[in-house]
């Protein structure tokens, strides 16, 4: 499946690194929560729910978050800049800000980037000899071509590679100075394959929109392209034809949610948009090898 473009299950996972990074947080306050990690950055991603630490009242992180919307239409913050086309918003926060979201609000699926302080300001004294604003939800807009580094950073978290730890290294740095260069205003000439960036979105819309009853047609129109034209290029970009991919993305989720422990199974099926229990027990069993059932026991 080509890089940047793959759906990816909850490994990765490491505790303490996620610790140093976001402060007291422990494995039930991200039971909803995708999240990969290295020494210096870590990410994580509200999958089926909302972070409980996130939602904690006036919260703080030891290091830099900064939290990458995937559309304008979220609930955390409201929009204050002009978007661009093929650009993410971003919201920072300094260390130690105290801060929460709101859990009434709808659920809304972002990355937070949480980024050491000691290495974030690191890499800023290369292009500023003062240290890093106090941001307080500050915005910023990055291109698109950030979710590259960022999917290989979680693919090199879940395939644990030998060398790993370097190449994650690397990608830290890659991703921070990206960071450090959109607040700044710094520019490269814009390198898009229009393409891959509506193939992204569509795949974006699927995480969001895993439960709602959804077709090919449908997500074509999403991606403004005709439904066998997006079709080929969608395999092309992922291996898997739409439905398929789709499938994938409602068994991570019930797999978060078994897990979690917190729903019968019924409504998980429901949840994750299988229209019976009996269908979902039975694609649940041919994809994963185990019944729902068993595998929550496991």
């Amino acid at each position: 499946m080509p890089e940047g473009l793959i759906y990816l299950s909850s490994k990765g996972h490491d505790i303490y690194k996620a610790r140093a990074l976001v402060g007291d947080i422990t494995e039930d306050d991200l039971k909803f929560v995708d999240y990969y990690v290295s020494d210096n950055l870590g990410m994580f991603i509200p999958s089926v729910g909302f972070c409980q630490y996130a939602i904690r009242s006036r919260h703080t992180h030891p290091a830099y978050s900064f939290i990458l919307f995937f559309s304008e239409a979220q609930s955390v913050v409201p929009v204050q800049i002009e978007m661009r086309p093929e650009r993410y918003l971003v919201s920072a926060m300094a260390p130690g800000i105290p801060h929460e979201e709101d859990s009434t609000g709808t659920f809304t699926r972002y990355i937070a980037v949480m980024i050491s302080r000691d290495f974030f300001e690191t890499q800023y004294a290369a292009y500023s000899g003062n240290a890093p604003h106090q941001y307080n939800w500050d915005q910023f807009l990055v291109p698109n071509d950030i979710m590259v580094p960022i999917k290989r950073f979680m693919a090199e978290c879940e395939n644990r590679l030998p060398g790993s730890q370097r190449v994650l290294e690397g990608l830290a740095v890659v991703i921070t100075h990206q960071f450090i260069r959109s607040l700044l205003k710094i520019h490269a000439s814009p390198d898009f394959v229009t393409e891959r960036f509506e193939i992204g979105r569509v795949l974006e819309y699927l995480h969001q929109n895993y439960g709602e009853k959804l077709s090919v047609n449908k997500l074509a129109g999403i991606a403004n392209m005709s439904e066998s034209n997006f079709t080929r290029i969608f395999k092309k970009e992922t291996g898997l034809a739409p439905m398929e991919y789709l499938i994938g993305v409602r068994l991570d989720k019930a797999k978060m949610l078994l897990r979690a422990g917190t729903m019968s199974i019924t409504e998980i099926a429901l949840q994750c948009g299988f229209n019976s229990l009996s269908h979902f027990s039975s694609c649940f069993t041919k994809h994963v090898g185990l019944a729902p059932s068993d595998y929550q026991n496991s």
